[in-house]
């Protein structure tokens, strides 16, 4: 457990500030609350192209995990509650993104259940899991937040993105 907590503490207090998204697969600039969120272009484990452009005017939440990332399985239920607070309105999209193999994501959703579109990708985002990261209508994070608690993500993610779809109202 001492071990376990020495790990999550490193890779939930230490790397936070180094959380990346790259354009081209390599490391490239921090992304921070205000950054306009890097043009990227995925295609879910369903062959769904998702590209930042075809998203813009929508409020999107990005979840990076792995499968054998003890922090980012407690945050399953705290991410799914999210998603059905949301999941019918068609201005919201969710999207997880690991590098983990086909094979692997299905075996994690027949114990996790994940709605979200599943994206995977040999490219390392970010350097620290779980990171979620929500895009708000013009294109900028919202929030950003590196481990933390199923509820807290919950939580704080579904007040940011209230507030994102009162946005789209005031259009």
């Amino acid at each position: 457990m001492g071990r376990f907590l020495i790990i999550f503490f490193f890779f939930a207090v230490i790397l936070p500030s180094v959380a990346q998204i790259p354009a081209t697969g390599r490391v490239s600039e921090q992304l921070f609350e205000g950054d306009i969120f890097p043009e990227i272009s995925l295609k879910t484990i369903d062959d769904e192209l998702l590209k930042t452009e075809d998203l813009k005017g929508k409020v999107v939440f990005y979840n990076f995990y792995f499968a054998a990332c003890p922090p980012c399985i407690a945050q399953k239920n705290g991410l799914n509650e999210l998603y059905e607070m949301f999941n019918e309105n068609d201005n919201v999209v969710f999207i997880s993104v690991t590098f983990d193999n086909y094979e692997t994501i299905k075996q994690f959703q027949n114990v996790h259940k994940i709605p979200f579109k599943i994206v995977s990708t040999n490219k390392r985002f970010v350097v620290a899991y779980p990171t979620n990261f929500l895009v708000g209508v013009d294109g900028k994070i919202v929030l950003k937040m590196v481990a933390g608690s199923g509820r807290s993500v919950r939580n704080r993610f579904s007040s940011a993105i209230h507030k994102e779809l009162n946005k789209i109202n005031k259009i």
